[in-house]
């Protein structure tokens, strides 16, 4: 259970970054409670038992000691498509109202809203060091219209005061990714691998103008996979699928 907890947290190490860096710089909170992006939804104003990463992540804890189920609400009352975190399948959800899910004691119920783009390690290694040295991946949930969007701020992670940075712009519309970078910051890693939910199965995709020939697809859930990407972040890049 800590392996998965703690694989799942490197991962995220980027999205972290990423948000603590917003909040030093624009005072916009990393955790916040559901209302928060939800404000006009009351029915989350009581909600202490769940919050938000981000505006992109839920999590759903079990607090009670031998519980195996767990009620959560879903914000967007039916709007938003939420995706579990490990499995990346669409969640059922009651509209407005508790769901209940599965939480064997090895779980934590993690889910990725819709229209998020989430810049990730690829491989969780031992040490933070050990995965910053690592290759990245892009999770991209797509709503029903097609469409995410993401950024991610990445520097040395070491220096004090920060220097050199680089910002990343993700964006997805109408069967098409674009990546942009922007900075000094040389990244040195390459984004290895790129995950699009949502989709309806291809038939052609295209990185940087180029047919790809390593990409694999899963019907039951609408899952892109494009591997060895091999993409600098240190440019502009655009995966398109159709």
């Amino acid at each position: 259970a800590s392996r998965i907890a703690i694989a799942a947290r490197y991962a995220l190490l980027p999205y972290w970054y990423t948000l603590f860096a917003n909040a030093s710089m624009a005072g916009v909170p990393p955790v916040r409670a559901l209302f928060y992006e939800f404000p006009d939804e009351p029915e989350l104003f009581t909600v202490d038992r769940q919050w938000l990463v981000g505006n992109d992540i839920l999590v759903t804890p079990v607090l009670t000691p031998g519980a195996t189920t767990v009620d959560g609400i879903f914000p967007g009352r039916g709007s938003v498509i939420w995706r579990d975190w490990y499995t990346h399948a669409v969640v059922n959800a009651t509209s407005g109202g508790n769901t209940t899910l599965d939480a064997p004691i090895s779980h934590i119920n993690v889910h990725i809203r819709d229209t998020s783009a989430l810049l990730l390690h690829q491989e969780p290694g031992y040490t933070i060091y050990e995965t910053r040295e690592g290759p990245y991946a892009l999770l991209v949930s797509l709503n029903a219209a097609g469409t995410a969007f993401g950024t991610a701020y990445v520097d040395d992670g070491i220096s004090f005061p920060p220097g050199l940075s680089r910002s990343l712009t993700f964006q997805a519309a109408e069967g098409a990714l674009k990546i942009e970078s922007d900075g000094g910051y040389e990244m040195q890693q390459k984004l290895e691998m790129i995950t699009v939910l949502g989709v309806q199965k291809p038939t052609q995709v295209t990185l940087a103008g180029g047919i790809v020939q390593e990409w694999t697809y899963e019907e039951t859930i609408k899952e892109l996979v494009v591997s060895n990407a091999c993409v600098d972040l240190n440019g502009q890049v655009t995966l398109t699928w159709k």
